[in-house]
């Protein structure tokens, strides 16, 4: 990555000088982020679940009305997209760290 925003003069790279922050995360900093990322998909996973359970509930206790079966319908439909959602917000941030060499994992 490093290679990627170097300054280059001639095609000689130009270092920082010492002493100078570069900038990012250390471990700790890295630490933090990965521990509230998972945190938060796993908030997100459990209440998507008990959305799908209760929305599984709401259709078998319907008795056949349309409308309780299609608000069932959409209250599992809404929760797996958001399952979804969740999933690839994790995925997206993952990679990023990864892309960034920045000590999210």
């Amino acid at each position: 990555m490093t290679d990627l925003l170097a300054l280059t003069i001639g095609g000689t790279p130009i270092q920082a000088p010492t002493g100078v922050p570069i900038g990012g995360f250390n471990a700790a900093g890295g630490n933090i982020l990965a521990a509230v990322r998972n945190l938060l998909t796993l908030i997100a996973v459990i209440a998507a679940l008990i959305f799908i359970i209760l929305g599984g509930i709401r259709w078998t206790t319907s008795a056949g009305d349309p409308k309780a079966v299609d608000a069932a319908r959409k209250q599992i439909t809404y929760a797996i997209i958001g399952l979804v959602i969740a999933l690839l917000a994790f995925m997206i941030v993952k990679f990023l760290g990864e892309f960034l060499d920045t000590p999210l994992t």
